[in-house]
């Protein structure tokens, strides 16, 4: 006979039983099949080519005075008068251009094109307001073409910062750094061609000098005598430094080097002429143009923006010829080829709506077609951007009369620029001071060149 449970037993498979329940949960409902929200598409700009800038106005700010600026004028009225969509093009003088271009900028209301050096562009960069040309200029329907391969590089490569989109602008107004010499002097010191290099424009230097004469190699010119930070004879001072190495400016960590050791090495250069007593410092203005057409010194480096002041001062107004024979050629340098500093303006485009923007593209590449190029080039002295330049009649005549533009011109084939930094004019000026420093006898060039690097330092951090 089999026991009967007792209530406590019951007790335990009550629970046991409900515990076996507990591990069994009822299933949950299925959840709602999930619902994804709409993507509605992002607004994109439409293509270059299916923009229409028909009708656009468009506002050219610049700082031009003179024949630059009745040409620009005059150009911009041809445009208005060409161009097929009826755009209009307002050109307005600013000054202080930078200032006012940035306040623009600041308030939403920047123009739709401006003209300014690189430095200042630099800054406009900076702050997001420059369009990139390159979609532009590789553009099927409205790009340069074939146009471009006849262009000299440094147009568009001239001023495109550290940036990799491209351009910033147009570079155009060109002048570049040149060495004048005398060339009947060189043919009597038996020499068959202009120094190429700083070991043989020492040698021709300390050939040229005669005590008795007297006569010298080279004259440097001081600061206050044309080496200024505003105008192109300053340049020669860049192109010097670049001709032995020397890197100004580091594009990996954003910092001047103005202490870099090929730059002491081109002041030790001129210390060493100096040194020589084949060169002399001059603070007068022009005197190193007096001293050239006088034949007192053999070389003197300038910009080609003074090729016509040269010209007229070795120009004998009695016989109506040239006093003697002489020519322009690429500064010395360590380099096989040549190294050809040069400056001018940019030409740039500011951030705007997408048809405003083609607009002004559209005025940049009717600027730099060959014709316009050669009456901006005539009217102001500056090197063509074109290689094929010299081949307008118009351009032909002006070279028969002055065959030293022509030689200056080909040089652009190795046409290289300043840095694209903001404040570079300040830093140009304080290589400028180091320079002067070590012409007259104040500084070595370690020292001028240390000291400089660190007042860049203090430029570049406020």
């Amino acid at each position: 006979m089999n026991p009967k449970p007792t209530l406590a037993a019951m007790l335990v498979l009550l629970l046991v039983a409900a515990s076996a329940c507990a591990l069994e949960p009822e299933p949950l409902p299925s959840p709602p099949p999930t619902v994804l929200p709409t993507v509605q598409p992002s607004p994109t700009t439409p293509p270059v080519e299916a923009l229409d800038p028909t009708g656009a106005e468009l506002h050219l700010w610049h700082a031009f005075t003179g024949h630059r600026e009745a040409t620009l004028l005059d150009l911009a009225a041809k445009f208005e008068a060409d161009n097929p969509y009826g755009i209009t093009l307002r050109v307005e003088y600013h000054h202080p251009l930078q200032q006012e271009v940035l306040t623009a900028i600041e308030a939403g209301t920047p123009p739709d094109i401006v003209i300014a050096s690189c430095a200042q562009i630099a800054g406009y960069a900076a702050a997001n307001a420059v369009a990139p040309l390159t979609p532009y200029v590789e553009n099927a329907k409205h790009g340069l073409g074939a146009e471009q391969a006849n262009l000299w590089p440094i147009v568009l490569s001239g001023c495109a910062g550290t940036q990799p989109r491209g351009s910033w602008g147009l570079t155009f107004d060109l002048q570049a750094a040149v060495m004048f010499y005398n060339a009947a002097w060189l043919k009597r010191l038996k020499a068959e061609a202009p120094p190429q290099n700083w070991t043989d424009f020492r040698k021709l230097c300390n050939a040229a000098r005669d005590k008795k004469a007297p006569t010298w190699g080279y004259v440097h010119p001081a600061q206050n005598a044309g080496w200024s930070t505003d105008n192109a004879d300053g340049l020669t001072l860049i192109n010097w430094i670049s001709g032995v190495g020397g890197v100004l400016f580091d594009p990996r960590d954003g910092q001047v080097t103005l202490d870099d050791p090929q730059a002491v090495a081109a002041l030790d250069v001129l210390r060493n002429l100096l040194q020589d007593g084949c060169a002399y410092c001059s603070s007068e203005p022009g005197a190193e143009r007096a001293d050239f057409a006088a034949e007192k010194v053999l070389f003197t480096f300038g910009s080609t923006a003074d090729l016509p002041e040269y010209t007229g001062a070795i120009y004998n107004t009695k016989t109506k010829k040239i006093k003697f024979a002489w020519d322009v050629a690429p500064m010395p340098r360590l380099t096989s080829e040549p190294i050809v500093d040069v400056q001018g303006a940019v030409m740039s485009i500011l951030r705007a709506a997408p048809r405003q923007q083609l607009a002004a593209w559209l005025f940049l590449k009717w600027f730099v077609q060959r014709e316009n190029d050669v009456q901006w080039a005539l009217a102001t002295g500056a090197l063509p951007l074109h290689k094929s330049g010299s081949e307008s009649p118009e351009m032909q005549a002006y070279l028969e009369q002055n065959p030293q533009y022509q030689a200056a011109s080909g040089m652009l084939a190795f046409a290289a620029t300043e840095p694209a930094i903001p404040r570079w004019q300040e830093i140009r000026a304080l290589l400028v001071n180091a320079a002067e420093a070590v012409c007259v006898g104040q500084a070595e060039p370690t020292d001028a060149l240390a000291a400089a690097d660190t007042a860049a330092d203090g430029l570049l951090a406020r």
